[in-house]
């Protein structure tokens, strides 16, 4: 009971640093306006086809995969890098709170970043109940969990890259690099003949699951267990990063 009182205070401040950070304000407008821009074009692409906006807004646009790929790492590179930088990882390490708190407090605050980030989006049902309708409601519920699932992964990457690196530049774009090797490496199973390579290369892209899977209306509980168990392996990785920085 106190180790969970103890994270939820921990965490708190994470979240508390965020809306006191001047440069999450500056990717907080961007990300709102490539997120509107997005809607915009999907829905004059799709001639205010509803449930067609729904999954080219969401997943469908390269600006909703710009917001994808890029965002996570920028709200997670200064978690540990610039800490350890500043000199602040050190007082905060001394405290009596274990690494696995500390990792996973970090990654709660930019989990609940990103949350707050993709919550205007929800506005938008609003624009599309003037054209008449509302989108399928399978597809949305999806289609967000597919977003929250992909931020979870993508955010425990980050906090392990942030673990890894020596200041908060380094962590953004390596970061961005696992990212986009996330994305772009499954895409070479398209050129690759029909066998088991192209399968599991398949079975890891990001890009896949949300146009065969999330933006259909389906939650395949095998996908859900992938980015679970990857954000896990992430965070594990970021603790033993942590703890091996400082007993060296």
């Amino acid at each position: 009971m106190r180790g969970i009182r103890t994270l939820l205070i921990l965490t708190g401040r994470e979240v508390e640093s965020y809306f006191f950070a001047p440069l999450m304000y500056l990717v907080l407008a961007v990300f709102l306006v490539l997120n509107g821009l997005a809607f915009s074009y999907s829905l004059i692409d799709m001639q205010g086809n509803v449930d067609a906006t729904v999954r080219s807004f969401l997943g469908g646009s390269i600006l909703f995969w710009i917001n994808i790929l890029f965002v996570p790492p920028l709200l997670t590179m200064r978690l540990i890098a610039e800490e350890r930088r500043s000199g602040t990882l050190e007082g905060l390490m001394t405290a009596p709170v274990t690494d696995v708190a500390v990792v996973v407090a970090k990654y709660l605050g930019a989990l609940t970043f990103y949350v707050a980030l993709w919550a205007p989006s929800i506005v938008y049902l609003l624009v599309l109940k003037s054209y008449g309708a509302l989108p399928d409601g399978g597809i949305l519920a999806t289609s967000y969990a597919g977003i929250l699932l992909l931020g979870a992964l993508l955010l425990a990457i980050g906090v392990f890259a942030s673990a890894v690196s020596p200041n908060q530049i380094v962590a953004a774009i390596l970061g961005m690099v696992f990212n986009l090797l996330l994305f772009f490496a499954p895409l070479l199973s398209l050129q690759m003949p029909r066998g088991r390579l192209r399968l599991a290369l398949e079975h890891v892209s990001i890009l896949f699951h949300f146009q065969n899977s999330f933006a259909k209306g389906i939650l395949d509980t095998g996908l859900v267990a992938v980015y679970l168990i990857g954000a896990a392996i992430s965070l594990f990785l970021a603790v033993r990063a942590l703890e091996s920085r400082r007993w060296s």
